[in-house]
């Protein structure tokens, strides 16, 4: 079941650690996702006690594909239909208007956020495709931390930030490539299991939305997914709306790493990378372009 939200407000105790179960949520904020949002779902969905999804002015078959999920999975799936318009990143709209603002991306993710229920919680796409056996090993050491140790107050469940990278892929003639103008993705402002809180939120920058980790111990933890953004239909730069914004700041990202990049192999990738060695093949996790 979907909740439609025309009003999507939240307030400051929505986000108290205290007030969340022991467990840990998938925040999933997708709009046109149709091409690899089941894939991106069904790869965490055995990790996480809870998925948040929440879309906004779609006009694929994504709000269908959230309805079946959500059908199917009823205990552990949240899904919200989120009405107003959001802008994207970048954007002259973005931009001018203030970060708590319905329409901005900021308030929009941190909706999606208030609406975790469980401590631990981890920003996902839908074009990210976990590696299970590299996240599911991640989230058992998680939940094998033991409550008051050195390693808990440093981990998700108190004060630490466990971010991860993947790789970005792209195709070509059908062939899967690594991007290697943009090869990875992820950062410590943007992918990372962390904990509930009310400092522990999205922030605003003039380029893009970026997680307050500030307090929080990180910790890189390794190559975890596989971004198949360069692998759908559009190369997955139509949310941007750049024909309508060409002047949007986030264009000159995309400019510069995703219009004709340099493409290399993942086993070239692999070599220039040690930390992502032990990523396996895309296409063993049936990971396949759609252009």
């Amino acid at each position: 079941m979907i909740e439609t939200v025309s009003d999507p407000t939240f307030k400051p105790a929505d986000f108290d650690w205290w007030r969340k179960k022991p467990g840990i949520s998938a925040i999933v904020r997708v709009r046109n996702e149709e091409d690899y949002l089941e894939e991106a779902l069904h790869s965490i969905l055995p990790f996480f006690d809870e998925l948040v999804i929440v879309y906004n002015q779609c006009i694929d078959r994504t709000p269908e594909i959230i309805a079946r999920f959500a059908t199917e999975h009823p205990e552990r799936v949240k899904a919200f239909h989120y009405v107003p318009e959001v802008f994207p990143q970048g954007s002259q709209q973005y931009r001018a208007l203030p970060a708590n603002h319905v329409s901005n991306l900021v308030h929009y993710y941190n909706f999606a956020l208030s609406k975790a229920s469980y401590r631990v919680r981890a920003k996902w796409d839908g074009d990210m495709i976990a590696v299970p056996e590299l996240f599911g090993g991640l989230v058992r050491r998680l939940r094998e931390v033991r409550p008051g140790s050195p390693s808990w107050w440093s981990s998700p469940w108190a004060m630490g930030f466990w971010w991860y990278k993947g790789v970005n892929l792209w195709d070509r003639d059908g062939e899967i490539f690594v991007n290697g103008s943009w090869p990875a993705s992820g950062s410590r402002k943007d992918h990372g299991l962390f904990p509930a809180g009310r400092w522990h939120v999205f922030r605003y920058h003039r380029l893009c939305e970026y997680f307050r980790w500030r307090w929080l111990t990180c910790r890189f933890v390794g190559y975890l997914f596989f971004h198949v953004k360069g692998l759908k239909k559009d190369r997955g730069i139509g949310v941007y709306q750049f024909d309508r914004d060409p002047d949007s700041l986030y264009k000159r990202v995309i400019d510069r790493a995703w219009t004709e990049p340099e493409l290399i192999t993942m086993e070239e990738y692999q070599r220039i990378e040690p930390d992502a060695r032990g990523l396996p093949d895309p296409a063993s996790l049936g990971i396949r372009p759609v252009r």
